[in-house]
């Protein structure tokens, strides 16, 4: 398990197919991924037949009838979670699905009808290791200030580099939430929903300005919870309101994760978990909590393994 609390990847993979060779480029590219992910070749071919006919690709970038190389061209898929890309001089890259993320920016949505301590235990990595620089900002809705400061604090963050926005629909709960205390940056917001999603984003970008621009992964952000709204509004509301927090975040190549504390298979997490770069799923397992990932777009989901 990474720092991150998520799955192990292991970066960018790169390897070269000799297409003059004896080998089959279908065959280069199995050994390929099942490096990367760690498993043994004869686990990646059944999957390798779901995404792309062997054959053709074996084809694809052989040398001309008169020998010459196709040199041009480039084709891209996904496999066993893992982003490959080939081009027509036999280079192949093979990139896991999660460090893609972590590369361009993206948003998790963590699920599981599991105890406030799990979700912590899940949350607090993705806000990123203490060892590099990174900015955290946390976005309340309906839950006490207590929440972020004490994930925060656990995440060794409690000076300038931490900023929370508290939303909240009624009257605010606890008294010492509203105490100046020594710590994050803080920001009430008293307005709507939209005044809300608005903040974020502004809080986003004047950081992101402030400090000369973000560095991939530098930004860490987190909302919590996400249940209120999508129990009290539509679907066209909750798109229009999550749609420019995930711009903001991805354009300053950050991670964000929001946490939906109801069950993977429900219809809270059915109707919006095709918006998010991935589904983080939580379960109390038999010696502990444990998670699963589900990674949207190749389509692969993880193993369960320790939290």
């Amino acid at each position: 398990m990474n720092e991150d609390g998520s799955p192990p990847d292991r970066g960018v993979h790169r390897v070269r197919h000799d297409l003059s060779g004896p080998q089959s480029l279908s065959t280069t590219v199995t050994v390929a991924v099942a490096d990367v992910a760690g498993v043994e070749p004869a686990e990646i071919p059944e999957q390798l037949y779901d995404v792309i006919d062997p054959e053709a690709l074996d084809k694809l970038f052989k040398p001309r009838d008169d020998g010459t190389p196709r040199r041009g061209g480039r084709l891209s898929f996904s496999l066993y979670g893992h982003h490959v890309t080939i081009r027509g001089d036999g280079s192949i890259t093979v990139q896991p699905g999660l460090a893609r993320i972590k590369q361009l920016g993206g948003n998790l949505l963590i699920v599981g009808s599991v105890p406030d301590s799990v979700v912590d235990a899940a949350s607090t990595p993705l806000l990123g290791d203490t060892t590099r620089h990174r900015t955290r900002v946390f976005a309340l809705h309906d839950r006490s200030v207590s929440t972020a400061r004490s994930r925060l604090s656990m995440a060794g963050s409690t000076g300038k580099n931490a900023h929370i926005v508290d939303y909240h629909t009624g009257s605010r709960s606890a008294a010492t939430d509203e105490t100046v205390q020594v710590g994050p940056t803080m920001e009430h917001v008293d307005g709507d929903l939209d005044d809300f999603r608005d903040e974020i984003v502004r809080t986003i970008r004047r950081l992101d300005g402030e400090g000369g621009g973000f560095v991939p992964a530098e930004l860490r952000f987190c909302f919590d919870t996400l249940r209120p709204l999508v129990e009290r509004h539509d679907d066209a509301l909750v798109d229009a309101f999550l749609t420019p927090i995930f711009e903001a975040v991805r354009d300053v190549s950050g991670m964000g994760h929001f946490v939906l504390p109801v069950e993977f298979d429900s219809q809270p997490v059915r109707a919006i978990a095709s918006k998010f770069d991935a589904v983080i799923e939580l379960r109390a397992g038999g010696s502990g909590p444990e998670q699963r990932w589900h990674l949207r777009e190749t389509d692969y989901s993880t193993e369960w393994f320790d939290l």
